[in-house]
């Protein structure tokens, strides 16, 4: 057992120990352990049973808001989301029930040709039924746009260092055209991380599944859409389709997304991110030739 393997068990082993004396015993025969999200660490038991812990504290109200709109999207969508089932009272972690299916990855959709269609008409009825709630007695509101030009204040210092005279005109050009779009978006309740991560397809049930929704907020809906670059054009047809927007620039307002988090990856790599290993990635992500619908 190498250093990694031992520290993944020790921390695991004190995760389920804080657990027990709060809620008792836990009786189970497998355990997973995901530490890839930016906000928590997640136990997952026998596939059964999902425990977030919050690395920051769990920021209660929020959740509760989170939780309210699930259950009103649950009522109404064949989608299976994740029902909260205990709040710690330390309000470091909370326990969720599992949402069943294979991660909808391009990779698997590409696999799955047969199945583009249907998987990408229930992604495409998910999003309609999330972005036409109403938002009284949620407050939802954020602003992503904000973040992006304070950020970008000094993100743009970090980018003068890697990248050449013209890009650095083309990435100023980008960032004023976004700042100027997005002041005439009409925006809706959005999940913010609509990534195939989050995106699970059960094909015993033929039925999505949609997790991880922390990034909920008011937001231009072209956010959710910022991922369909990816994947094969049957299934976005199909969700583009189901979807139903009458909003021609939707598309491509969602690459213009996708570009703005390419700037994210090559800005933190330069400031040394761990989790940005490949300023590459991100050099590709902004300045790839993009792609119409």
């Amino acid at each position: 057992m190498d250093a990694l393997d031992k520290w993944k068990k020790q921390v695991i082993k004190q995760k389920l120990e804080h657990v027990k004396a709060e809620t008792g015993e836990l009786s189970f025969q497998e355990v997973e352990f995901i530490t890839t999200g930016c906000e928590k660490d997640v136990l997952i038991l026998d596939k059964k049973t999902v425990i977030a812990f919050f690395r920051d504290g769990l920021q209660l109200e929020r959740y509760k808001v989170r939780q309210e709109l699930i259950r009103r999207l649950a009522r109404q969508e064949e989608a299976v989301l994740p029902e909260c089932l205990y709040i710690s009272p330390t309000q470091n972690f909370v326990v969720e029930t599992y949402v069943p299916g294979y991660r909808n990855t391009p990779q698997y959709v590409e696999k799955h040709l047969e199945n583009a269609q249907q998987i990408g008409r229930a992604v495409g009825s998910f999003l309609k039924q999330l972005h036409m709630t109403s938002e009284p007695r949620l407050a939802l509101q954020t602003s992503f746009v904000q973040h992006v030009r304070n950020d970008m204040v000094e993100g743009v210092k970090f980018l003068q260092s890697k990248l050449s005279q013209s890009e650095m005109e083309q990435v100023k050009d980008f960032l004023n055209d976004y700042y100027e779009i997005s002041t005439s978006v009409q925006t809706c309740i959005v999940h913010g991380d609509f990534h195939y991560d989050n995106i699970l397809w059960d094909e015993s049930t033929g039925r999505i599944g949609i997790i991880d929704f922390s990034e909920v907020g008011t937001e231009d809906p072209a956010l959710d859409f910022m991922y369909m670059y990816y994947y094969p054009q049957e299934f976005r047809h199909a969700v583009f389709e189901e979807y139903g927007s009458e909003d021609a620039k939707l598309y491509e307002r969602s690459q213009m997304y996708d570009r703005i988090y390419g700037l994210y990856d090559m800005v933190e790599n330069i400031q040394g991110n761990p989790r940005k290993p490949n300023f590459e990635k991100g050099y590709t992500r902004f300045f790839r030739r993009y792609q119409t619908y």
